[in-house]
């Protein structure tokens, strides 16, 4: 079967039910088509300022179509302080006048990229470029009467923008029979233990296409021997029964970072307590149909390790946050099924400092020189923050204030780019063993780290671009990449991180004179304050199941 057909086949199942031509492929576009082709947009005519603006706690109606017709292109750029946008700013459609959203996901998760973190996307119904900014999403939307699509700004922490393209068809008839498209947000926090993750259930007659599930681990090692199980029309048990987490989505032996048609892991951080985790899977080939109901679960088991380091089952029961948005078709406008939760239980508490902003606040040795330049795309203010240093030896602190006493992940949002250099970390004048858990990739294993002595332990952070995939925007304007410092437990009052210049990538070599260089420039800082501390008291019913290393 070659790719074309297989293509084909998979966008004529998202239109099943009905008479029309599914999703555009190339053959079918030789055929005459039926309908007007329409446009809602942010759009202004008058001058550039093409994007709604969204205040905090504001929710806006975006638009409001007249059908019959169908949904058949969402694009979306939005923007905010709000370094957790993707979490705050959530998507609401109506269909054919209901009070009830048959959509009703905060729009990263929608995206496929959970926890209010940012990835590039490449599937057949959803697409994320522009290094997770630029959002585009292809599922097929008819609607008999009308479609109303909402935008709300939850975020307590800054107003947002959004500009927007809504392509629809307007048709002459409606499309008999409709199945309306849904989508719903659902997160378990905290965890149950002994309990699967329920990641749909739903009533009437429809098929499932679509799952994004994000985690954040509660404890370190690998969180996904967990079966998936689908129970159709009411079943005592589960006619579809899978062989783990990574199976469901179509990967083996561990998960890696990609993006395909039907199948993608966008986010996954190294096997250590707070790792974030997102991966989708489209049943677009393989839908699951169900004539009275459907019932979805994971379990949530996998490997337990203690705090100290020391594997002690391979199959326990794991205190995972787990998120998650399920995709289906239906007859009939569905009821949620489960409550949409309010931003603040969608988030961490969070302490950001935008370090534009807070430049001031800044303490360097004489050597280092303090910049604020004007622009940068890759950078949330668009101003941005750089340390302009000729050599080892200079650093930089840059202070912060903690109110609430607690375990905090820090991670620092490094603008990578080809003049920069290697900067040692320390916290409160320590060095990371001592001050908490160092989560620096590289040169050790993560799920380790507690059991190494302090000279295997990475403490150094690399500001060059490794990457410079794109020569426009890379060579340009750098690359901003969120890296996880560590775990640290942290009293009210104030702390300081800071950064020592050690040496410098030999890549940042100058083109022209060879010359080392030994620059830093960064975007943000975060603490995010963990909704767990340890989760030893939770393991220890589990321990009987011991693994051997």
């Amino acid at each position: 079967m070659n790719r074309m057909h297989v293509i084909r086949t998979a966008t004529l199942l998202l239109a099943a039910a009905s008479s029309q031509a599914g999703a555009q492929t190339l053959e079918s576009i030789i055929h005459p088509q039926t309908g007007r082709s329409m446009r809602v947009s942010s759009g202004n005519a008058i001058d550039n300022s093409d994007s709604d603006k969204l205040a905090m706690g504001e929710s806006k109606t975006i638009g409001v179509l007249q059908g019959p017709g169908k949904i058949v292109h969402l694009w979306m750029t939005p923007s905010s302080m709000d370094i957790r946008y993707g979490r705050a700013l959530v998507l609401r459609i109506y269909w054919d006048g209901a009070d009830v959203p048959s959509v009703e996901v905060p729009l990263g998760d929608f995206f496929a990229v959970g926890n209010g973190m940012q990835a590039n996307v490449t599937s057949l119904p959803v697409k994320v470029s522009s290094y997770g900014r630029g959002y585009n999403c292809y599922w097929q939307m008819p609607f008999k009467t009308q479609a109303r699509i909402v935008l709300a700004n939850e975020s307590d922490k800054a107003p947002a923008s959004c500009y927007y393209q809504l392509d629809w068809i307007r048709l002459d008839q409606p499309m008999e029979p409709t199945l309306y498209f849904h989508a719903r947000y659902h997160q378990e926090y905290p965890p149950k233990k002994g309990e699967p993750y329920t990641v749909f259930q739903g009533e009437g007659r429809g098929h499932y296409v679509g799952t994004v599930l994000s985690s954040q681990n509660g404890i370190g090692h690998w969180f996904g021997e967990g079966d998936d199980m689908f129970w159709i029309d009411g079943e005592a048990q589960s006619s579809l029964q899978g062989t783990g987490t990574e199976d469901y989505f179509n990967e083996a032996w561990n998960m890696r970072v990609h993006s395909s048609l039907y199948n993608g892991c966008t986010v996954f951080e190294p096997r250590a307590p707070d790792a974030r985790v997102s991966a989708y899977r489209w049943h677009i080939a393989d839908p699951i149909l169900f004539r009275k109901s459907l019932k979805f679960q994971i379990e949530r088991r996998g490997f337990l390790m203690d705090s100290r380091g020391h594997v002690v089952s391979s199959s326990g029961s794991r205190p995972d946050y787990w998120s998650s948005v399920s995709y289906w078709y239906q007859d009939a406008v569905a009821k949620p099924w489960c409550p949409f939760p309010p931003y603040q239980e969608r988030v961490n508490p969070e302490v950001v400092l935008h370090l534009p902003q807070v430049v001031q606040t800044i303490r360097h040795s004489p050597q280092a020189a303090l910049e604020v330049r004007p622009y940068n795309r890759a950078t949330y203010t668009k101003p941005w923050f750089r340390v302009r240093n000729d050599a080892p030896g200079a650093w930089i602190e840059i202070p912060f204030r903690i109110e609430q006493p607690g375990r905090y992940s820090m991670s620092l949002f490094q603008h990578l780019r080809e003049d920069n250099g290697i900067w040692k970390v320390l916290i409160d004048g320590k060095e990371i063993h001592q001050a908490g858990e160092s989560h620096i990739a590289g040169g050790y294993r993560l799920s380790l780290v507690n059991q190494l002595p302090p000279e295997q332990i990475n403490t150094t952070l690399d500001f060059f671009n490794i990457f410079r995939q794109d020569e426009h925007e890379d060579y340009i304007y750098g690359r901003r990449r969120e890296r996880k410092i560590g775990l640290f437990r942290l009293t009210p009052g104030e702390h300081a991180l800071r950064l020592v210049c050690v040496g410098s990538n030999p890549a940042s070599a100058h083109p022209e004179t060879g010359r080392l260089r030994y620059n830093l420039s960064a975007d943000v800082l975060s603490l995010r304050k963990l909704p767990f501390d340890h989760f030893d008291d939770w393991i220890k019913p589990d321990s009987a199941q011991t693994h051997s290393p």
